[in-house]
């Protein structure tokens, strides 16, 4: 962000907000920090970049993150998710373990990631797809092995 440095906050993009207020934590050295929706009304590009200094911060740092988001996908990614309604805990485990309760989620007006609802779809048909799918990828590769690879089809 050093470039941006003589500009006005208000000609910042959001991502680049993001990023200077993710800077001004880190700077005060803190062994936690929570980020409260961090990726809300930022582009694809702006959502990736943030998440993944989160991610260094985390992994590489070693620094505990609290991330609270709506978005799904960005919780599937966590070693740990807590969903909370009328501030109460309602489930807490790993991504896989709270992710296969689809219904359960449903039912407290939340989304779960697109492959995981995807695969719940699949298996509501009788497709025999594993419960425990969060990724796009998993959910390829159990595809895969049990039809074939669509361009091994075609030969």
């Amino acid at each position: 962000m050093y470039e941006f440095r003589k500009k006005a906050p208000h000609m910042l993009s959001g991502g680049q907000k993001q990023r200077i207020a993710i800077a001004g934590v880190i700077a005060m050295l803190p062994e936690c920090i929570v980020f409260d929706e961090p990726t809300a009304m930022l582009d694809p590009k702006g959502r990736r970049d943030v998440l993944e200094i989160i991610r260094t911060l985390n992994q590489k740092e070693k620094k505990t993150v609290v991330l609270i988001t709506h978005f799904m996908e960005e919780a599937a990614e966590a070693d740990r998710v807590i969903i909370m309604h009328d501030g109460h805990v309602k489930m807490d485990g790993s991504p896989r373990e709270i992710f296969c309760r689809v219904e359960e989620l449903k039912a407290l007006g939340l989304a779960v990631p697109f492959a995981a609802e995807l695969a719940y779809r699949l298996r509501q048909k009788g497709i025999e797809i594993p419960g425990d799918i969060i990724h796009m990828e998993e959910l390829t590769e159990a595809i895969q092995s049990q039809y074939g690879r669509l361009d091994e089809k075609r030969s």
